[in-house]
């Protein structure tokens, strides 16, 4: 972080120097290169299926609140 802070505007960063930077950073906590890690995706979807499911569950209950109420949504 502290080399792309240092970029000026219109310079253009070292691409090489960033590789090694994360390869390094890779092979110091024993990761794999060649195997592709989506848990951040994996994490992402299963919050936002737990968020849309919390949503469908009040929707529901709403609506069954709402039957026994005699209004209608």
């Amino acid at each position: 972080m502290e080399y792309c802070h240092k970029l000026e505007f219109t310079e253009d960063p070292d691409y090489k120097y960033m590789m090694k930077l994360f390869e390094g950073c890779i092979s110091r906590h024993g990761f794999d290169p060649k195997v592709l890690d989506f848990t951040w995706k994996q994490n992402r979807l299963k919050r936002d299926k737990d968020l849309l499911r919390g949503q469908i569950e009040q929707l529901i209950g709403k609506k069954k609140e709402d039957e026994k109420d005699g209004t209608d949504v």
